[in-house]
């Protein structure tokens, strides 16, 4: 025995080896091998990291103030391109020679007439781009005033501007406008350890984090070889917790595809995000990630599955602090409103939820960091809001992981602990009596789950469907008997036993017939373990006492697994050896539930499942409690206090 569970501890280790090898070989090949900028900083901090230096040359930008500044400057300030005619005969004709001497019109025409005077920071072109001086140039109000000219002559300008020319002219030099105010050569020092962070070194800071991601050149081996000892040991750290705390997970290749496979996903595409210039690695909605781990498993491993892969990505992605602030308090916050949630409008309010507090932290960073209010510090905040809307279509993936990985969520166990699935129905209309014993057998452990920590779900999931093989034969289990008569009293007892034992195979049969899954089929498999008939086992001893027949009474097991299948084995033996008490006092039922306890452990029945003694005590006395209440048993009073009550 011993040497086939080494075996079998073995076997699981090799496929976990196996798998994750897997899971770390993708996200290795995923890794963007770039420079990434790993420095958290704030206006007025102390630097406490080494000195930086510039690895490269890189431009400082502008402002968006003195963008703006400069390009309306450039507007004001437009070259100004005229077309030039020749007005002299419209002056002759439009002018009487008795106001205005003929050669005065040559000298008019000679120092130009225009509308309005260009500044002397205006550049003056003819439309060829001639240069040209307006300096000297006259307008017509002048003309009007110097020669008493009434104002209904018309007065036409030597010089008119081409706006045409203008215009393209000036959105050629608006595009070319530069956005940088100078260039840090590479070399030069940014920040010097024990330096505090002033406005200057601030604004240094930020224009080397915009422009540092794939400066450099990919990393040499030993910053490869140093990204894979990262990777093998985040699993080998993930391989310890499981190992430690759900070991049943490293036990069901299916949980653990789930699990890892989930994660490495994860990591993949925030990893892409993060080399691809065009995404930002909030948009990846990591949170996905905690919620469809609590709907297949439990809320603990949900958080530490988050954190690991938070860890897992946080050296190869920029702003590594930003990044896993956001998104540490998006998996909290997500795993505190997404429990126990099965209803769209729940789903709704509880996603509009995250995204306010998502707001919140996002905000919060984005004022210690001291950044500037404008489109690109509003990137990561749309990105998260947005990868947080896909917790809307949580149910449909959900579905999707159980048909591919083989697994059973939280949503599946809801619907299947309803009482009007088909096969529950069938159950409650064929072999009533035993229906009766598994609401309450589900009651039971449900109780007991709740008090040591279990998945309450599955366990009252596996109760309701722990009885279903005695469908087929009701009428043999005392439950179903409405008579005094027994169909066993035609059997011989290692007939009636094999009736009694086949109930666990013929629930097997149902139950994949009406395609159970395989983590409820367990609860039909287990209920009994590997214990014995008892009483046709005792009845066939009394004929033969001799004879050596312990096989054809044994139940063909396995004995449980896990908590959850232990505590069904428990509440189905208490609720059944219970229920045959001709009296149900207090100190009868106490003494039964402490004998068939006593009894599934001297026989070690629960000797492979993962609970404690200390957590089989307490089920005991809570199974006590609970059945007093069932049956309504009084305490018992001291004589004397019987004597006052009645006289009362």
């Amino acid at each position: 025995m011993k040497a086939s569970n080494w075996i079998q501890q073995q076997q699981k280790w090799v496929y976990f080896s196996i798998v994750s090898t897997l899971c770390i070989a993708l996200l290795f090949v995923s890794i963007p091998f770039k420079a990434q900028f790993q420095y958290d900083y704030r206006l007025g901090q102390v630097w406490l990291e080494d000195d930086l230096i510039a690895p490269t040359d890189f431009a400082l930008p502008k402002s968006p103030q003195k963008i703006e500044e400069d390009r309306q400057k450039l507007i004001a300030d437009k070259d100004l391109y005229y077309n030039y005619s020749v007005q002299i005969d419209n002056w002759r004709s439009a002018i009487d020679s008795a106001l205005v001497p003929d050669a005065e019109f040559i000298e008019w025409q000679r120092r130009g007439v225009v509308l309005i005077h260009p500044s002397e920071n205006h550049k003056v072109l003819l439309s060829d781009g001639t240069p040209i001086s307006l300096t000297n140039s006259i307008s017509p109000e002048y003309l009007r005033a110097q020669y008493a000219l009434p104002d209904s002559i018309e007065l036409s300008p030597t010089f008119t501007v081409n706006a045409s020319l203008t215009d393209s002219a000036l959105t050629a030099k608006l595009d070319a406008l530069t956005t940088f105010r100078g260039v840090i050569t590479k070399g030069t020092p940014i920040v010097l350890r024990g330096a505090t962070v002033t406005s200057e070194k601030f604004e240094m800071l930020r224009a080397l984090e915009a422009n540092f991601d794939g400066i450099a050149n990919d990393l040499n081996w030993q910053g490869r070889a140093g990204a894979l000892l990262y990777l093998i040991l985040i699993f080998l750290g993930l391989a310890l917790y499981l190992n430690a705390y759900d070991a049943q997970i490293i036990a069901h290749s299916s949980s653990l595809n789930l699990l890892l496979f989930s994660i490495t996903g994860a990591g993949i595409a925030t990893l892409w995000a993060s080399s691809i210039s065009i995404l930002n690695v909030f948009l990846v909605p990591l949170v996905l990630l905690p919620v469809l781990v609590r709907s297949f498993f439990n809320d603990r491993l949900a958080l530490i599955t988050h954190v690991f892969l938070l860890l897992a990505v946080a050296p190869f992605v920029s702003g590594a602090v930003h990044f896993i602030v956001v998104q540490f308090a998006a998996g909290l916050i997500t795993l505190f409103n997404i429990r126990g949630i099965y209803k769209r409008s729940q789903l709704f309010q509880s996603t509009f939820k995250i995204m306010g507090i998502l707001l919140l932290v996002h905000l919060s960073v984005h004022l210690i960091r001291q950044m500037e209010w404008n489109t690109e510090a509003a990137i990561p905040l749309g990105s998260s809001l947005i990868g947080t809307l896909v917790l809307l279509f949580i149910f449909p993936l959900i579905y999707f992981f159980e048909r591919t990985f083989g697994v059973v969520s939280d949503l599946t166990l809801l619907e299947l602990s309803d009482t009007n699935n088909p096969l529950l129905k069938r159950l409650s209309k064929e072999a009533p009596g035993t229906f009766q014993h598994t609401m309450q057998v589900a009651n039971l452990a449900e109780h007991a789950t709740e008090l040591v920590g279990g998945n309450t779900l599955l366990v009252r999931t596996g109760a309701l469907y722990h009885d279903v093989g005695k469908i087929p034969n009701a009428q043999y289990f005392t439950e179903n008997q409405s008579s005094s008569a027994s169909p066993h009293d035609e059997l011989s007892y290692t007939e009636s036993a094999k009736i009694i034992i086949g109930h666990i195979n013929d629930g097997i049969e149902l139950a994949k017939k009406h395609r159970l899954p395989d983590i409820v089929i367990d609860f039909i498999r287990t209920h009994h373990g590997t214990s014995r008939v008892e009483y046709f086992y005792r009845k066939y001893k009394e004929d033969h006492p001799d004879a050596e027949k312990f096989d054809s009474f044994q139940y063909p097991g396995p004995k449980p697994f896990s908590k959850e299948t232990a505590i069904v084995m428990m509440s189905d033996a208490v609720e059944a050896s219970t229920r045959s008490l001709p009296e149900k006092s207090q100190e009868a039922l106490s003494t039964m539930i402490d004998k068939v306890i006593d009894h599934q452990l001297t026989t070690g029945q629960l000797d492979n499942a993962a609970i404690t003694l200390k957590e089989i005590n307490a089920i005991r006395e809570a199974f006590k409690k609970f059945m007093r209440g069932v049956y309504h048993v009084r305490i018992s009073y001291p004589e004397e206090v019987k004597t006052v009550q009645n006289a009362s």
